[in-house]
């Protein structure tokens, strides 16, 4: 949603609805497709390299505090809710970076994808922790720990685009819903609180842009190439992590 600054008294109001729909996009958008893509999903590589481990490696304890094994809804729950904080982020984070993006709605998502399973998979993937030597086989660990945040990226553009195209929610039956995913996790409030400081600047700065008569020369080339760089780190880190795991 594109917030016009036509005066001082409209100023606001464009600021105020642009920081309401983009809120109710990351939340209608972010927690499901977290919940499901990156929590539901980390649950079932969890069973699927359960079953293709060693049993010796049931009731370790993994790098995130998870005993390797075993399933309870206490620990199913957390997963669920680390999923949807997950959600949220990305829907913010997909939001920011999605006016910059070049080329079809399909080879955006593809890019979104490809560098979301490069840095986050180089984020998850290492050698200093127990995860990547105890389970097996080690190339469908790494694989599945770069494919899921590979899917997060592509679920997620998918999710944003489509949640941002429904009319502009109005009045608070609109808030329902939102209010009710929040309630399901409640630990996500505060990145939920986060997200909203974090788009109500970003209004600030694209009505700051709209008055200045758009954006400057170059700023498109700039945005797009530390975005570039970003994704070439997280290539780079992961092929450093992977020669380290299997040299």
């Amino acid at each position: 949603m594109t917030v016009t600054a036509v005066g001082s008294d409209t100023a606001p109001v464009a600021w105020g609805r642009h920081v309401r729909k983009r809120m109710w996009v990351v939340i209608m958008a972010g927690i499901p497709t977290g919940v499901i893509v990156a929590g539901l999903g980390s649950r079932l590589a969890m069973l699927i390299l359960r079953l293709t481990s060693p049993s010796e490696v049931r009731g370790v304890k993994s790098d995130d505090g998870f005993e390797i094994g075993r399933v309870t809804f206490g620990g199913t729950y957390n997963l669920l809710m680390l999923g949807a904080a997950v959600g949220v982020i990305g829907a913010v984070a997909y939001g920011a970076v999605r006016p910059w993006l070049v080329g079809p709605g399909w080879f955006r998502r593809v890019t979104v994808a490809a560098a979301s399973g490069a840095v986050v998979g180089s984020m998850v993937i290492h050698d200093d922790g127990i995860d990547f030597h105890v389970l097996e086989p080690l190339w469908l660990a790494i694989g599945l720990f770069v494919a899921l945040p590979a899917l997060f990226g592509a679920a997620i553009t998918v999710a944003v685009d489509r949640v941002d195209a429904l009319p502009e929610p109005a009045g608070w039956r609109s808030w329902v819903r939102p209010l009710v995913l929040v309630a399901l996790f409640l630990l996500v409030l505060p990145v939920v609180v986060l997200a909203a400081v974090v788009t109500a600047a970003g209004g600030l700065l694209r009505c700051g842009v709209d008055r200045v008569g758009g954006v400057p020369p170059g700023a498109t080339l700039l945005v797009r190439s530390v975005w570039l760089v970003i994704a070439v780190l997280g290539v780079v880190a992961l092929a450093a992590d992977i020669r380290a795991l299997t040299g």
